[in-house]
């Protein structure tokens, strides 16, 4: 018997417990019975049933490593989102606390500007110009912003890039709130130079504007917020001339900012001053480049132009009478220039009506009332009255200054008749300080008599007037207090030995305030032209000596004003007038003709004025350089009523121009012409276009027909003045000169003055 059966019992054990499962064991069944076809469908699940259990086991493996790995990442994850929404809290609990800290900082930068603010508009509130204290039994000076009118601006010609207007838009005026609202998008406008003689308002203007801003008032002016910094140069010149000068936000924050709230304790916070000029919110003012002494000029200006030029953003106003801005600010000038009209009838009106309301409210303990401003009409009606009906007084009331101290002379006189010239409105000012107020008030001053003490106070005046040499012309404005001790005790010791000289000092400070105490050490009078009044009527009183000493000063451009005064003083003008002829000083000769009361001054040198004044135009004429007798008309005619050769001519000027020099130049012209020119043949030609003579701006139609005519314009556009004005072309077309675009006015004039 063989082995063989035994062998598939065998088989099947071991298969049956193989990991084939199920199908394993079906496909051996079938294959141990030899069922083929089964066998192999057995045999292709058993295949796939492992395929499929191989895939399993991988996706399980492959599920519980994810799962693993996942874990492991999310925890990761968690941990850092934790970790930063930790750090983000800490994050903001810091921003808090500095925005605590910012709105801190904030509060205290406005609570300091609040104050730096009320300090620089408490130094600017009332009007002490000249320094005159009322009658009353309290000090009375006006508010300034009660009293104030808004001043008239012209561009300087020379920097409008043409000698005149040209056309009827440039006659308009500016006012200094146009300039800075433009100056947002206007770059050229964030550097004013601002021109005008003694008394035109130049320092009152920066007062108004610092008082406005410093009270935050700007907005009913629609202009942009600045933080206003006013700064007297005649106080900081030698910070800012010596060598190694401050920065601009150096000097401002420790020579203004904290000079000025020294009295609270306060300083600056750190880059304050530095901050608002970077970003344009510093408007900076400095007054008086003319204050400055002649050798440090060239200095300062130096450190002005660098500061403007840094901090571009910022506005800067420079003010200076014009001849020391012309000759000496030696760096780059700022880049637009202005010049300060004189008051005309309206704004003579409005000042002289607002300061009568102010003191006659001032005067009842602040009441008002329709009574009040009757009585303030009333007495400003007065005076406006005196003023039109007396040429004298209308020629100077257009200067700020001399109508301010026509007003209070006409109130402390209750209503009495001004004085006739302006020399004597001087010294009707100086018998009211010296004498009249303080008894008013019951104060007894030093000295027997008025006259006693002016005469002090004029050999101080001209002791300060000497410094100014052909050598050195400063230095004459302001004088220590020592030096003036000295000089008082000297002009004391002629009438008492036995005065104090403090206590004399003393009450010519703060009682009569013909002179200001700039500084601990520094003295001034109270004006400059009160300083070069008591100099003139001190050369008048020395006589001989006082003569032969002006005639030594006559080329020094500083004394023009005390010449001017001199020779109206004097009793005899005529040897003066026949020195500055002789020196060919024109305008001067000039300027003393008008002012002096022509009985006083000789035949045959009358003659000779005249003759002078006119002699370079005739000459031109005659040669037919016809361009330089254009500009000789120009000088003469700005010089007729005052003005400086970069100046225009407004429409108050056109009005009121001198006749005798209108007709003279007129004659002129149309005789060397054979009456191609002239004033009366402009005036002719533009009756003709349709004119009237009223002193009415023509209509556009009008205006450009004269042009037209006049060979002003060619083809609708203007000839190019001078480059193309006097080309042959245009040069021999009637009425084609003088040329001058106020014609309109003049044509008026020239009715009036019946030509």
């Amino acid at each position: 018997m063989t082995q063989e059966p035994e062998k598939p019992s065998r088989l099947r054990k071991f298969l049956s417990f193989s990991s084939l499962g199920i199908t394993g064991s079906a496909f051996i069944n079938y294959l141990i019975k030899q069922d083929w076809v089964m066998a192999a469908i057995a045999l292709t699940c058993f295949v796939l049933a492992a395929i499929l259990g191989i895939f399993w086991a991988y996706v399980k493996n492959f599920l519980e490593r994810l799962k693993e790995k996942l874990a492991e990442k999310g925890a990761e994850d968690a941990d850092r989102f934790l970790e930063g929404m930790e750090h983000l809290r800490e994050k903001l609990a810091a921003k808090s606390s500095q925005q605590e800290a910012l709105k801190e900082v904030v509060s205290q930068l406005s609570d300091f500007e609040s104050k730096y603010l009320e300090e620089q508009k408490l130094t600017c509130h009332e009007d002490r110009a000249i320094g005159i204290r009322e009658i009353e039994g309290f000090d009375n000076y006006p508010v300034l912003q009660e009293i104030f009118v808004p001043l008239r601006l012209t561009i300087s010609a020379r920097d409008a890039g043409y000698d005149r207007p040209e056309s009827l838009e440039d006659y308009k005026t500016t006012q200094i709130w146009d300039l800075l609202r433009n100056s947002q998008n206007r770059p050229k406008l964030k550097q004013i130079a601002i021109h005008a003689w003694g008394g035109f308002g130049k320092t009152t203007l920066l007062k108004h504007l610092s008082f406005i801003y410093s009270a935050r008032a700007y907005g009913k002016y629609n202009a942009p917020k600045f933080i206003p910094f006013l700064v007297y140069l005649a106080d900081c010149y030698l910070t800012l001339s010596q060598d190694n000068p401050p920065s601009l936000p150096e000097f401002l924050t420790n020579d203004h900012v904290n000079k000025l709230l020294e009295d609270q304790e306060l300083v600056a916070p750190p880059d304050w001053v530095l901050n608002l000029l970077r970003e344009g919110q510093a408007l900076v003012m400095f007054d008086g480049f003319d204050e400055i002494p002649i050798s440090e000029r060239a200095k300062v200006s130096e450190w002005l132009s660098a500061a403007m030029q840094k901090y571009r953003n910022s506005v800067f106003i420079i003010t200076s009478r014009p001849t020391a801005y012309r000759e000496n600010y030696t760096a780059q000038k700022p880049s637009s220039s202005f010049w300060i009209e004189k008051f005309n009838q309206e704004q003579r009106q409005k000042f002289v009506e607002q300061w009568y309301l102010c003191q006659e409210i001032m005067a009842r303990g602040g009441r008002s009332g329709k009574d009040v401003e009757r009585a303030a009409k009333n007495k400003a009606k007065s005076l406006l009255a005196q003023i039109k009906e007396r040429p004298e007084l209308d020629a100077i009331a257009g200067n700020a200054l001399l109508l301010n101290m026509m007003v209070r002379y006409h109130r402390d006189e209750l209503g009495a008749e001004l004085p006739k010239r302006k020399v004597e409105l001087y010294q009707g000012i100086c018998e009211l300080q010296l004498n009249r107020r303080p008894s008013l008030r019951k104060i007894e001053l030093l000295l027997k008599s008025t006259n006693q003490r002016q005469e002090v106070l004029q050999f101080v005046a001209l002791e300060m007037m000497k410094r100014a040499t052909n050598d050195r012309e400063e230095g004459f404005k302001q004088i220590q207090r020592d030096d003036l001790l000295d000089k008082l005790k000297i002009g004391l010791d002629k009438f008492d030995s036995e005065v104090n000289v403090e206590k004399f000092l003393a009450q010519m400070a703060d009682i009569s305030e013909m002179l200001v105490r700039r500084d601990e050490n520094i003295y001034q009078f109270s004006h400059l032209s009160f300083q070069e009044f008591l100099a003139a009527s001190e050369l008048v009183r020395l006589k001989e000596d006082g003569e032969s000493l002006l005639f030594k000063k006559l080329s020094l451009n500083v004394w023009k004003d005390t010449i001017l005064f001199y020779a109206s003083l004097t009793p005899n003008p005529n040897r003066l007038i026949q020195r500055l002829v002789d020196l060919d000083n024109r305008d001067l000769v000039d300027l003393i003709y008008r002012q002096t009361n022509k009985a006083d001054v000789l035949k045959s040198l009358e003659k000779l004025v005249i003759d002078k004044r006119y002699e370079q135009l005739e000459t031109y004429l005659k040669a037919k350089e016809w361009e330089k007798a254009d500009r000789e008309t120009d000088r003469l005619m700005l010089s007729a009523v005052g003005k400086e050769s970069n100046q225009w001519l407004d429409e108050d000027d056109l009005r009121n121009f001198p006749c005798d020099e209108l007709l003279a130049i007129d004659r002129l012209w149309v005789k060397h012409s054979n009456g191609l020119y002239g004033f009366s043949v402009q005036k002719q030609i533009y009756v003709e276009c349709g004119g009237k003579l009223d002193f009415s701006l023509p209509s556009s139609e009008t205006w450009d027909k004269f042009c037209d005519r006049t060979a002003w314009k060619s083809e609708g556009k203007w000839v190019d003045y001078p480059d193309q004005f006097f080309n042959e072309n245009f040069i021999s077309v009637k009425g084609h000169l003088p040329r001058w675009d106020g014609i309109f006015f003049l044509a008026s004039r020239l009715v009036k003055c019946k030509a």
